[in-house]
């Protein structure tokens, strides 16, 4: 009998595709309706005689290049198809490719989410209300970042999930004259 995929394992895989698929996927989705929304405004200011346009107009939206919006996004989808494979528990290697890239985008997530704490604020960069809330959520980030990959790495290298993976029980050993009691 095929053994099934027990419930630490749907809850290991499920728990890793919302930090390393659905995080970063929403977070792109909100950078990219901000910069819709603020693209489609119509600068003016409004004054009694029908508004004046502004003097300077412009500016970055996202505080994001392109590149690093594709590269989170390209990130989390392959994390998708890798999670759904594993899910399905086939091919047998599929294991090992979840556990590789568990820790690979952990150890990214890692770098990522730590950098601003290095970084100090310039005025170039400039300065604003926001920075208290995004080093708070940054630092929630971090510790969801260290103990879901744990919970991940540790149930996916138990017996029960390499059973799952290799799709077969292991034979116990059968019991021998010295160690069966008398």
């Amino acid at each position: 009998m095929k053994p099934g995929r027990t419930f630490g394992l749907s809850l290991a895989i499920a728990a890793s595709v919302m930090l390393f698929t659905l995080l970063p996927l929403m977070q792109v989705a909100m950078v990219l309706i901000v910069q819709f929304r603020l693209q489609n405004m119509q600068p003016s200011l409004p004054t009694p005689d029908g508004g004046v346009e502004p003097i300077a107009m412009g500016g970055n939206y996202t505080g994001l290049p392109d590149f690093a919006l594709f590269l989170q996004t390209l990130l989390g989808l392959a994390f998708l198809i890798i999670a759904i494979f594993a899910w399905r528990g086939h091919p047998k290697s599929i294991q090992k490719i979840m556990i590789g890239s568990v820790c690979a985008l952990t150890l990214f997530t890692l770098v990522v989410s730590v950098l601003p704490f290095l970084t100090q604020p310039t005025l170039e960069t400039g300065f604003d209300s926001g920075n208290s809330l995004a080093r708070s959520l940054s630092a929630s980030r971090i510790v969801l970042s260290i103990l879901i990959p744990l919970y991940t790495v540790w149930y996916m290298r138990r017996g029960p999930a390499r059973a799952f993976y290799r799709g077969y029980y292991l034979t116990e050993p059968a019991p021998n004259a010295e160690n069966s009691p008398a």
